[in-house]
């Protein structure tokens, strides 16, 4: 056994004097195995794990190599300088004077605690120096995915596109705008270049088929920075702002908690509205639970949000107060009143596209611009236009014309239109209608008509009126904002007062006249450029007021915190808490049941309020993913020298529940889950191959699909170890599914 262990210590600094890291990690992972006592070998291992680019697992290493020799001045130097690469000043201060304490004469840990010493107070990362711009970071993940399929922007698209590239094109003074999207495959931000940006943006607004090549060409370009592109780098205090959408991106939180916690980022999403949540029966049932979840995940983590309405406002301050009653969410209203006809051109409207689902030119028309789909509310136009056309005939009646896309639950207005010739006769369906084509129908339209249930903000009324056209809007939700007193109301769902709104605009020329007056006289629209300078403004004058950046909740003790997707179409504490308590990003995306570890040293986070002080008792709940697993787990505060790992080996793939013992606290407690290698999880059995006959059978099947995890957590629960009421109720928890109401 001493000659194995000898040569695996050899063959280790023979890989790391090579710079082979990840052979140098095995190696000496292979020798500690024999001799756990070698701390000088534990820090070795430290120092590969840190250049192969894991300074968290390094951490774990030179903590342990501290374990066994407390004594030794260079292991805190070590654990000094692991903790300040992760942003973590305070603690490597603490580190360095540990350090100093045991050898007086240390200059390395004189140095680095001297210079940590010289900020404001030894802290971390999020401190952007003095005189530096304040870098505005554009998250565009979802977009990124938006047009790999579709080169036409909807609504979120153009405010996306719209106010980033304004930002790049005219940032306002002490601002340094970029770009980035998360790549899933590497787990990495990358950067998404100006100017490609900026090609991107042009072209989506000129029109044309998505398989163009042009159009394949960018967008490819833009896939291309994404996996091939450096990690991009994130300036302390740095802003990610998040236009679009992003609560279908999975762990795209656990990634902005990472910088949070590590640079010092402030998150800032916009919120557009709380449709899912406060109008689900218009809405996916995928989207009402993944937007939930991501909802409930917003409050926890944003450092402030934007709205675009003071309805949709008003909307995300209830739901969120229902989350977090004791710390509003500041919420700042973008209103999104901005000149299309301004940020076209006028040269543009005046091209007529020749399309056959267009009117013809000079044609008379009513314009309807949004996706189709059950809160739109075309039934209830169709059903207007079909009382028009009986009641005046169908060559009195306007052509109306919908411009959108296919979407949700539409078949009731789809069904009506297919069914009704006289219809179809009037009624046009244009789909994938670029920026400038849309722009010359607002320009050649009567009028537009606006029928939502329920809206953010109603961009397509505020188009309507940069181009001086009556919009009539259904009097509901912001699209009294949207509209003002320009803009010409109807009843919500009253059919018989829209059809007489419809036949004074349409049959009474000198009214529509005397409204356009009015709207070319008192409506003041903005720039897309505004609305930039507002966002850029905003973020910059809270970053440099030096506003607290938001805490994590607090674990509180006896209560348990299932570690899963609860589903459901409501925004709740628990939602975020699943989330929160990851810590790292050795994590798989939560599923109903729990959360797989990835490979590798794993973390909890689990913040604690004041006067938790004491012995605590901490209960985790486990399914290891097969039978020959085998973790190591600890649990220590925060700042504290952690104990030795206990090692738990699976009796089968079956739950448990782990008790581990805590000294004191008071501070943060980390978890910590090593699962080394882990264990390849398939996503489901290996399929058969049959050869056809005379064939040779392949002699390498494919791999079947899955994944390496390490151990799976369903839950996690602090109390006092006499707390047996809060014991049993984990016990339960763990043994029964426990129903509650939502």
């Amino acid at each position: 056994m001493t000659g194995t262990t000898e040569s695996d210590l050899a063959r280790a600094d023979q890989y790391r004097d090579q710079r082979l890291w990840d052979a140098a990690i095995t190696a000496y992972r292979a020798h500690l195995a024999a001799r756990p006592q070698d701390w000088r070998a534990r820090i070795q291992l430290g120092h590969c794990l840190k250049e192969a680019g894991d300074p968290s697992a390094a951490l774990v290493a030179y903590r342990d190599a501290a374990a066994v020799a407390p004594h030794s001045s260079d292991v805190h130097l070590q654990i000094g300088h692991a903790l300040k690469l992760a942003g973590e000043g305070a603690q490597a201060w603490r580190a360095y004077m540990r350090a100093l304490e045991l050898e007086p004469d240390n200059q390395e840990a004189a140095r680095e605690a001297g210079a940590l010493a010289r900020h404001a107070a030894p802290v971390a990362a999020s401190a952007r120096a003095p005189g530096q711009p304040l870098q505005v970071v554009f998250d565009s993940s979802d977009l990124v995915a938006y047009v790999s399929a579709d080169r036409t922007p909807t609504g979120i698209q153009r405010v996306q596109l719209s106010v980033t590239a304004r930002a790049l094109l005219d940032p306002i003074e002490g601002v340094a705008p970029a770009v980035v999207a998360f790549d899933e495959a590497s787990g990495a931000w990358r950067e998404i270049g100006r100017d490609l940006f900026l090609r991107l943006w042009r072209l989506s607004r000129t029109g044309g088929e998505a398989t163009a090549p042009a159009w394949r060409a960018v967008v490819e370009e833009v896939r291309d920075a994404l996996r091939e592109g450096p990690d991009f780098t994130f300036a302390p205090g740095a802003s990610l702002v998040n236009l679009g959408t992003s609560w279908w991106i999975k762990d795209y939180f656990l990634r902005v908690r990472h910088l949070v916690r590590h640079v010092g980022v402030r998150y800032v999403p916009l919120i557009y509205d709380c449709i899912p949540l406060v109008t689900p029966e218009h809405c996916q049932r995928a989207l009402v639970q993944e937007f939930a979840q991501w909802f409930s995940g917003m409050v926890a983590l944003a450092d402030h949000a934007f709205a675009i309405s003071e309805w949709s406002a008003s909307d995300a301050r209830r739901i969120a107060a229902e989350i977090a009653p004791e710390r509003p969410l500041p919420i700042t209203v973008v209103p999104l009143d901005a000149d299309l006809r301004q940020d076209i051109g006028a040269a543009a409207a005046a091209d007529w596209p020749a399309r056959p689902d267009l009117p013809d030119p000079g044609e008379p028309f009513i314009l309807c611009v949004g996706t189709i789909e059950s809160r739109k509310n075309h039934l209830m136009l169709f059903q207007a236009w079909l009382a028009l056309i009986r009641r005046h005939g169908a060559a009195r009646v306007p052509r109306l014309v919908c411009v959108g896309k296919a979407g949700w639950l539409a078949e009731a207005a789809t069904t009506l239109l297919a069914n009704s010739p006289d219809l179809q006769e009037r009624v046009s369906i244009a789909h994938g209608v670029p920026d400038v084509a849309l722009a010359a129908l607002y320009a050649k339209a009567m009028f537009t008509v606006t029928n939502s249930f329920y809206e953010g903000w109603g961009l397509p009324v505020t188009e309507s009126l940069s181009f001086g056209r009556i919009p009539l809007v259904a009097r509901n939700t912001s699209l009294t904002e949207a509209g003002g007193e320009a803009a010409v109301y109807f009843e919500p769902q009253n059919v018989p007062d829209l059809v007489s709104a419809l036949e004074g605009l349409i049959f009474d020329a000198s009214a529509r006249e005397a409204r356009e007056r009015l709207i070319a006289e008192t409506v003041r629209l903005r720039s897309w450029g505004d609305i930039a300078d507002q966002v850029m403004r905003d973020v910059a004058a809270r970053a440099r007021a030096g506003a607290a950046q938001t805490m994590p909740f607090p674990v509180q003790p006896g209560r348990t915190y299932p570690l899963g997707l609860a589903g459901g179409g409501k925004a709740s504490r628990a939602k975020a808490m699943a989330d929160q308590l990851r810590d790292g990003l050795a994590w798989h995306p939560l599923e109903p049941w729990g959360c797989w570890t990835r490979p590798g040293v794993a973390r909890l986070r689990l913040p604690l309020p004041a006067g938790s002080e004491g012995p605590l008792r901490l209960y985790i709940g486990c399914v290891a993913p097969g039978p020959d697993a085998t973790v190591r787990l600890r649990a220590h505060a925060e700042g504290e020298a952690p104990p030795r790992f206990a090692t738990l080996a699976a009796s089968g793939a079956k739950p448990a529940a782990c008790v581990l013992e805590l000294d004191g606290a008071g501070a943060d407690i980390l978890v910590e889950i090593d699962s080394g290698e882990g264990i390849f999880l398939p996503d489901r059995p290996l399929e058969t191959v049959v050869a056809a006959e005379g064939d040779e059978p392949p002699e390498d099947p494919p791999p079947p699909p899955g994944r390496m995890v390490g151990l799976g957590v369903t839950g996690v629960m602090v109390c006092r170890p006499d707390d047996a009421a809060a014991r049993l109720d984990f016990l339960e928890s763990q043994a029964f599914r426990i129903l509650r109401p939502e």
